[in-house]
């Protein structure tokens, strides 16, 4: 239910004007981030609760509703009254450095520009983008077996970002723009994270805003070339792609959209395996079940129709997704007065979804904290239980584009990782887990790697 239009919205403040909702929004300015960086999950639960499934959340310097449960998530996702911004959802935060990529639009805005995307993740695009894959991956863990003892983490992010580089955008590892670009987005990544948002002299803000300016000019230098050529990187794709009115998409527009892909892509997929690896590191069982499927698609690298043939590679990341998802906290913000959860909202009041926890609701899986395949699989079917119960890769309009580019990466890796590699969690590890900047193993996940005899 909404209420008279907000056409002003991109122009008005937060609203903060919650005291009808139960919650707190925790200490001034920092609101509940120490809780939420020490234990997520634990403070989401936490305001379940004490608060019901909409209350009264500070994070980071903002204030808003928090909203558990997939009634809500599917209300705001499919978002059929055109009332929540994801736009001003995110302005105060990725909005800083990424203002203009697609995650950050609209509406109609998000769909014209969507457009552009489309034709780089057709299955045209992604054939010719899997003969790139494989063999870089299989580069990428060939001496693997000799090091014997590995961070899984740092090593699997470089091999990602090398792949990213060269089949977004066209670079040899070789090139030393590559290290100039992962150091951008270190730097960013980084700048997302500091407490000062100034560009004062040592900040980590001004260090991104360096970054930031690095991939525009970078990215700005090489769309005319890229538009004139023949390239079957992401990056000339977007430069070619027209819109219905016969013209290019702007200079802008490609710029903002490919910074942020090359950004999301590559850690929210490191992100993903490095869970699958912590879980399959501790379970033979399992990794001799995903190494036996790996085993009978009997060829050095996969063709694109050989995806399909791996359903239980989809799910078991999947269920790393599940219970580890790679966005821990994802926001919107209402553009007119609307009712969740039996709350009258005021208009400009941010949302925070933290998928984490509707990923853990017994309502909706068995034994949620176990890791666990044949959730996903007949005749179980878990996820089925509730179309918004898993929104490991969102929902809606807004539903990551690259969902099926990274699904291919996950299961190119894991056909070349298992058909050559056994692996063990390494004695040392301490399964102790961090959520921001980015989710991953606390200790960048230590394994032991054996050849295959």
């Amino acid at each position: 239910m909404t209420t008279a239009a907000n056409p002003d919205y991109k122009s008005a403040k937060n609203n903060e004007n919650l005291d009808h909702i139960p919650g707190s929004f925790g200490l001034p300015i920092i609101g509940q981030t120490f809780q939420l960086v020490n234990d997520l999950y634990g403070t989401i639960d936490n305001q379940y609760k004490k608060f019901g499934n909409v209350s009264r959340f500070g994070l980071a310097g903002f204030r808003g509703a928090l909203l558990i449960g997939p009634d809500l998530y599917k209300e705001v996702y499919l978002d059929k009254d055109k009332n929540f911004s994801a736009e001003m959802g995110y302005m105060g935060s990725l909005g800083r450095f990424y203002k203009g990529a697609l995650l950050l639009r609209d509406h109609e805005e998000h769909k014209f520009q969507r457009r552009m995307m489309q034709s780089a993740f057709k299955n045209d695009a992604m054939k010719g983008y899997i003969g790139t894959m494989g063999p870089m991956i299989a580069e990428g863990i060939s001496d693997w077996g000799e090091q014997g003892n590995l961070l899984f983490f740092p090593a699997i992010k470089q091999i990602l970002l090398d792949v990213a580089a060269k089949i977004f955008v066209g670079l040899e590892e070789s090139d030393e723009r590559a290290a100039k670009l992962n150091k951008a987005f270190l730097d960013i990544a980084n700048g997302l994270m500091g407490i000062i948002t100034k560009e004062l002299p040592g900040t980590k803000y001004r260090k991104g805003k360096i970054g930031e300016r690095y991939l525009h000019q970078f990215f700005g230098s090489l769309i005319a070339d890229r538009r004139a050529g023949d390239g079957t990187d992401t990056f000339s794709y977007f430069c070619r792609e027209k819109t219905e009115d016969d013209e290019y998409f702007s200079d802008d527009d490609i710029i903002a959209h490919m910074g942020f892909l090359l950004f999301a892509a590559h850690d929210t997929t490191t992100s993903a395996l490095t869970h699958m690896l912590y879980h399959l590191g501790q379970n033979q069982e399992l990794q001799q079940r995903l190494r036996d499927e790996a085993m009978s698609i009997d060829k050095p690298f996969l063709d694109y129709e050989d995806l399909e043939k791996m359903p239980l590679m989809e799910v078991a990341v999947k269920e790393a997704l599940r219970l580890h998802p790679s966005v821990m906290m994802m926001q919107r913000r209402t553009i007119n007065e609307c009712e969740l959860g039996g709350y009258t909202l005021p208009p400009n009041t941010i949302l925070f979804m933290a998928p984490q926890h509707t990923h853990r609701m017994a309502e909706y899986w068995d034994q949620p904290e176990k890791f666990d395949i044949d959730r996903w699989l007949e005749p179980r079917n878990e996820h089925k239980r509730h179309t918004f119960s898993f929104v490991g890769f969102g929902g809606g309009a807004h539903k990551c584009i690259g969902m099926h580019f990274a699904l291919m990466q996950v299961k190119n890796f894991m056909h070349q990782f298992l058909r050559q590699y056994e692996f063990r969690m390494a004695d040392n590890f301490s399964g102790k887990m961090q959520t921001v900047p980015l989710p991953k193993p606390l200790d960048d996940l230590p394994i032991v790697v054996k050849r295959l005899a």
